[in-house]
């Protein structure tokens, strides 16, 4: 009886194991296991066509920090980045008394970092925006703002390691300068005297006084970008004024960009590339075999299109796409002294819209795309792309282009120049792993 049941369940097993694990139903998920674990499946290898081309633009609207600076760079070009910003009242309502008379002007921006070597001068002017800023409007990298004329232009170096003296202490990570008092003198002080409605709140004050562009105007640039926390208590401007004639007490008004929760804070970033003197031509690749290197910038930059070719030939099989990576490598000696972008986005080409791939939803296998280490100089950025390859060839049965982009591209100027599909030792690795029924 004992050797009966045995067998009977040995049976069940076999059944079991036969319909549930050999059975591929064209979805995700391995159809094999062996010893109880999942096999990927078989293997297919598919070439990739990679070219660089540059995009139009990309929506700047509250980015996490401000770019300012115009970068040489050897190998992309030059990059011009500008900001434009609200400015706030750190007090409603300010009495200030009659015959109050603006001294002097002090702007600080609190770096958050910078990127390249630093120790460069930049041609800094500040001028006031003449249209308001608004919460509704998309703002976009190439979008350049109407200013009237600078109220503040200086020559300064981008260094976050030199110390400022602000009268009291001695600051580091700050850029300090002056601006002209005839302006703020106009629009803070003689307005609030005057008795203008729009002191009463911030949201009434930006339509009034709609903010500030920072630029960087030289024309021979230098190394670096600085990037700005305005939302730090260090990013301040502070109005430096007395009251009557007898007024010896020096007294001090500040303005910020909002560093308290619920102020009506704006700010978007521009960029501007010139790619004549990089080492690529965004405007002539050859999009039909592909470029031995690919490119790819923050701000609006360089971009990488790749092609897998040959994915469509697993449209209306029915596979199981157990797993699908790629990974692309770093060009050894060209990062320093630039730093690698943390990660890198992959996302997928409509022409007119792009859109994350499918795998950046998943908790459980993420799309991956940081920067990792394989050897002592080399470095690589891998993805994994399961769900985008079974959307593709099963669900939507049309395989598009994909980009490749910088994260947070609308506050950095990161770049990598990167092994393309046509490159003979670190080409483009892209694996699809699949099952499918007996």
């Amino acid at each position: 009886m004992n050797k009966q049941i045995l067998r009977a369940l040995a049976f069940v097993a076999l059944a079991l194991s036969t319909t549930n694990c050999e059975k591929s139903n064209g979805t995700i998920g391995s159809g094999k296991f062996v010893d109880d674990r999942p096999e990927l499946g078989e293997k297919l290898v598919f070439p990739v066509i990679s070219y660089t081309t540059a995009w139009d633009s990309i929506v700047t609207s509250s980015p996490s920090r401000a770019a300012l600076g115009n970068m040489q760079d050897p190998i992309f070009g030059s990059i011009n980045s500008s900001f434009s910003t609200r400015i706030l009242l750190s007090k409603i309502n300010p009495d200030f008394g009659d015959s109050t008379i603006c001294d002097s002007v002090k702007v600080r921006l609190a770096y958050n970092a910078t990127y390249g070597p630093t120790g460069g001068q930049m041609h800094l002017q500040m001028a006031p925006l003449i249209n308001p800023l608004y919460d509704t409007v998309r703002y976009y990298s190439n979008q350049v703002p109407v200013t009237a004329d600078p109220i503040a232009d200086t020559v300064l170096t981008l260094d976050p390691d030199q110390i400022v003296y602000n009268g009291v202490d001695s600051l580091v990570r700050t850029l300090s300068f002056d601006a002209d008092p005839a302006y703020f003198q106009s629009v803070i002080f003689d307005a609030a005297i005057n008795g203008d409605a729009h002191f009463a709140d911030n949201e009434e004050f930006v339509l009034e006084v709609p903010g500030l562009q920072f630029r960087d105007v030289s024309t021979s640039g230098n190394s670096a970008t600085g990037y700005f926390d305005l939302s730090s208590g260090g990013s301040i401007i502070q109005l430096y004024y007395h009251t009557g004639s007898n007024d010896t007490v020096p007294k001090v008004y500040t303005l910020t960009f909002g560093q308290n929760f619920g102020d009506p804070a704006r700010v978007y970033n521009q960029f501007i590339h010139d790619f004549s003197g990089a080492a690529f031509d965004t405007a002539a690749y050859d999009s039909i075999n592909g470029e031995m290197l690919s490119y790819v910038q923050g701000g609006c930059g360089a971009r990488t299109i790749l092609e897998i070719q040959g994915l469509d030939t697993l449209i209306g099989k029915g596979y199981s796409i157990n797993r699908a990576d790629m990974t692309v490598h770093v060009l050894q000696g060209t990062a320093s002294p630039y730093t690698l972008p943390g990660t890198l986005l992959l996302l997928e080409n409509y022409d007119s819209t792009q859109a994350l791939i499918k795998d950046y939803t998943s908790s459980i296998n993420p799309a991956g795309g940081a920067a990792y280490r394989a050897d002592i100089r080399e470095y690589r950025y891998r993805f994994y792309c399961t769900r985008m390859v079974h959307e593709m060839v099963n669900e939507r049965e049309n395989v598009v282009p994909l980009i490749l982009a910088t994260s947070a591209a609308n506050s950095n100027v990161h770049r990598v120049v990167l092994g393309g599909g046509m490159h003979p030792a670190i080409p483009v690795e892209f694996n699809v792993y699949y099952t499918k029924s007996d």
